[in-house]
């Protein structure tokens, strides 16, 4: 039996796959003719109807057993009628590059994305967990599918040579003046949500479900994801079905997309130990057990102590982020505080790295006659980001299909993420992916994310991760 033939000229042919048992029931057919006012030909065992796209409707009321999923050209007719200007997303990105805000500082930039997503016509709420905002649009029966980026940028000072570049400083949250930067690349993120909510309100009679479309702060501190759940983030909006989050990335080309199924970004935890110095006579603090050399003998020590003990091949790492001891003007020093923080992968090691670690600042500090064991304070920056296989797979099919040979596999990293924590309490599966930012005609990559020269490059970057996100809310709302 021949296609049906579209109704106007310029209509695109489209092909859905269907999966059903029972296509050939004539209430089914009857209803699919109804609904869509078409004539539909199904073509035997093949199992696929022929539309003309720009009469396709969405419908979340399908008969139980008859789940059809759009292939790309569909999902690239929807995305390339509705997808927004890139201008004013542009705009919106030179701007908050410009004028961005330290973690757990983001109040004008969440302002922003929340006055924003009010003229879209979405519900926002504010203040969660901080200064996060969440957009909800709801549009009958469906998933509820949550979309998420972060507001927050780093404590650096900007080297780059871009007409917009930060030269902003605020007070962080530890009363320290600081240089900011969105150095890991926040501020493309969050244009690309901004952008990719406009397309799916310009599309909103092609898919139905809910949109949950959230802006976190606190991310490079890794606590905001759970001060948002804390701060009852579901007692306001529905717990989402999935969750989708996305980074821009220096190593990849501009209009690349890579994901995969499984493990992707590492585990990520912070150690504070307290180590302590004495006891002497005050007037001899030579004689004293001196916290600073003690403290540095013993985080030179750290790593190999772990190579030593779990081999080279298990992928651990231990690096200190911060050291401070003593006042100036006295020559005593009570103790030594330092900061390290811990990635790894698999949840075993984990533990065995903590414990590896604890142990060394016992065992040393008691070596050296330290007045009192060392104290600690262990915080989970993030937990390991592994791709759920029900939504990262669907994904890569669509994302190999609308983005051809950009499509690429997703290595894993020693970046780490708090985006799983939005859905750990509910076991929401979710996926996780990068888009690059390099220019295509470049010969080397842009510095990498969190460097002081990070500049990636904006259109096409901009818009990929625009229609990344749309294609991947579609892909499980339509």
């Amino acid at each position: 039996m021949p296609a049906a033939k579209p109704t106007s000229p310029t209509a695109p042919v489209v092909r859905y796959h269907v999966s059903t048992a029972n296509l050939a029931r004539s209430n089914v057919r009857t209803f699919l003719k109804g609904l869509l006012g078409l004539t539909i030909c199904v073509i035997g065992l093949s199992q696929f109807i022929v539309l003309p796209a720009e009469q396709l409707i969405f419908n979340g009321a399908w008969d139980d057993k008859i789940h059809l999923k759009p292939e790309p050209e569909l999902l690239k007719a929807v995305i390339e009628k509705h997808r927004p200007e890139v201008g004013p997303y542009v705009e919106f990105y030179r701007y908050v590059h410009q004028n961005p805000e330290i973690s757990s500082k983001e109040a004008k930039t969440a302002e922003l994305v929340a006055s924003h997503l009010g003229k879209l016509g979405y519900k926002v709420s504010s203040g969660i967990g901080g200064h996060g905002v969440v957009g909800v649009m709801k549009n009958g029966p469906g998933k509820v599918v949550l979309m998420r980026a972060e507001l927050d940028a780093l404590p650096i000072l900007e080297q780059t040579n871009v007409s917009y570049r930060s030269e902003h400083r605020m007070i962080d949250r530890y009363g320290n003046e600081r240089p900011v930067m969105h150095a890991c690349g926040h501020d493309m993120n969050m244009a690309a949500l901004l952008m990719a909510s406009s397309l799916l309100k310009n599309a909103f009679h092609w898919w139905k479900g809910t949109l949950l479309v959230v802006f976190q702060p606190d991310e490079e501190e890794t606590g905001g994801a759970q001060a948002m759940v804390d701060d009852g983030l579901y007692d306001i909006v529905p717990v989402p079905d999935l969750m989708l989050g996305q980074h821009v990335v220096a190593d990849s080309k501009a209009g690349t997309i890579a994901i995969r199924s499984g493990p992707v970004l590492v585990a990520a935890d912070s150690l504070q130990a307290r180590v302590f110095g004495g006891p002497c006579g005050g007037a001899n603090p030579q004689r004293c057990v001196d916290p600073i050399p003690l403290s540095m003998q013993i985080v030179l020590g750290l790593q190999d102590a772990i190579t030593q003990e779990l081999g080279q091949h298990e992928d651990a790492t231990v690096a200190c982020w911060g050291f401070h001891a003593g006042e100036p003007g006295n020559d005593y020093v009570a103790y030594a505080d330092i900061l390290l923080d811990i990635k790894t992968v698999k949840p075993n090691i984990r533990l065995r790295v903590l414990e590896i670690v604890k142990q060394r600042f016992l065992d040393e500090c008691r070596s050296a006659g330290a007045p009192r064991d060392p104290e600690f304070n262990h915080t989970v920056r993030a937990p390991l980001t592994t791709n759920s296989d029900s939504i990262a797979g669907p994904l890569a099919e669509v994302f190999a299909g609308f983005f051809g040979q950009s499509f690429v596999d997703m290595p894993f990293t020693s970046a780490c993420e708090d985006f799983p924590i939005l859905g750990a309490a509910h076991n929401i599966p979710y996926a996780y992916w990068n888009f690059g930012g390099t220019h295509p005609d470049a010969e080397e990559p842009v510095p990498s994310n969190h460097s002081p020269l990070f500049a990636p490059e904006v259109n096409l970057t901009l818009r990929t991760g625009s229609d990344a996100m749309a294609l991947a809310a579609l892909t499980f709302l339509a």
